[in-house]
């Protein structure tokens, strides 16, 4: 995550103390910086980069060491947060081992993808996800999946052939008559899970698997996708990404 994103997250940032926006930079250094130590030069470039104006740092710092109970401790090394003082804020932006990795998986996967509608997808599920926008993160990841399945179809003619040819058995001879799949809009005649249980009947993934996770995967965007009361947490939109990502757009080439 990247400094911008971070402060994005934090509601009214701006409007923090100073002495609040130092903790939170010295937090941000810690943690998506992995620094175990920070310094006024440190805290300055944070101010620097998001175009802020700038406080007494050296006053601030001296204030900061000074309280009681500790909040900031300082050694040879540089500043640190307190035990208790991370704490908290972990506890309010902290993200476990397998978020992190998703938020780093997300950033390198635009290059590895040619297609640009793609990439659009993908960055506004980025968004989402770094503004712990959960449910929309979620319902991007499937467009994206599902988006570049069709595509996957398409690119190969024998795969194309394949999926028409199993048309009929799927959706029934009435809605099939007529029907041939041969653009991305073509699609649009069909259910996505038709679509996917016409891949399957015709042998188009290279495992079982693809299939389940997409099950499983649409039935949650379903969820996610109308008004309701359910609530979806980080961990939930980490299983929908990390899923979708490694196994369907990472897979199917």
């Amino acid at each position: 995550m990247d400094l911008r994103e971070f402060v994005a997250i934090v509601p009214g940032f701006s409007k923090l103390s100073q002495p609040d926006q130092v903790l939170h930079f010295g937090w941000y250094i810690h943690v998506h910086r992995e620094h175990a130590r920070f310094s006024q030069a440190s805290i300055r470039a944070c101010y620097e980069e998001l175009s802020m104006d700038q406080p007494n740092l050296s006053l601030l710092f001296t204030r900061l060491l000074s309280r009681k109970p500790k909040i900031m401790l300082q050694d040879g090394a540089g500043c640190y947060l307190e035990h208790r003082t991370r704490q908290a804020l972990d506890a309010k932006y902290g993200q476990h081992e397998t978020t992190i990795a998703i938020s780093k998986m997300l950033k390198e996967l635009p290059g590895k993808i040619s297609d640009e509608a793609e990439r659009l997808f993908l960055s506004e599920a980025i968004t989402c996800y770094h503004n712990k926008a959960f449910r929309a993160a979620s319902i991007m990841a499937w467009n994206l999946a599902y988006d570049h399945l069709l595509h996957w179809i398409l690119k190969d003619s024998a795969r194309l052939a394949g999926f028409n040819s199993h048309i009929a058995g799927r959706i029934g001879p009435k809605r099939a008559a007529g029907l041939n799949i041969a653009k991305r809009e073509d699609f649009e005649e069909m259910k996505e899970s038709e679509v996917l249980d016409i891949c399957a009947s015709a042998n188009l993934f290279v495992s079982v698997n693809t299939k389940k996770i997409l099950d499983i995967q649409l039935t949650k965007r379903n969820l996610a996708a109308h008004p309701s009361l359910l609530v979806i947490e980080g961990p939930q939109a980490d299983d929908t990404i990390s899923s979708l990502v490694n196994n369907v757009v990472l897979v199917l080439k």
